[in-house]
């Protein structure tokens, strides 16, 4: 039987509006956004320190076939986020 589960994996990163936005795209043309301020608050690193008002995102680093690594406008860059990661922010 096939996994109903959809395979998280996006075809593109891309960070628009000036760092404020990543915008995930799949298979089949499905594309959602997710704001920087909210990706930077649910990082997944042992810093969880609050995200700043207006926090953009400045450098994306694909890590292997599973995450990336954002660097944010704060200085932040330790969390690996994975694709299922991404994709729960993207559908919460």
């Amino acid at each position: 039987m096939a996994d109903p589960t959809p395979d998280p994996t996006p075809t593109e990163l891309r960070v628009r509006d000036g760092g404020r936005v990543l915008r995930l795209s799949y298979e089949g043309g499905m594309m959602v956004d997710i704001a920087a301020e909210r990706l930077r608050a649910a990082t997944p690193s042992a810093d969880k320190s609050a995200a700043p008002a207006g926090v953009t995102i400045v450098g994306v680093d694909p890590i292997g076939n599973y995450a990336a690594r954002f660097s944010f406008s704060d200085g932040h860059n330790t969390g690996l986020y994975t694709w299922t990661l991404l994709r729960e922010l993207a559908e919460g």
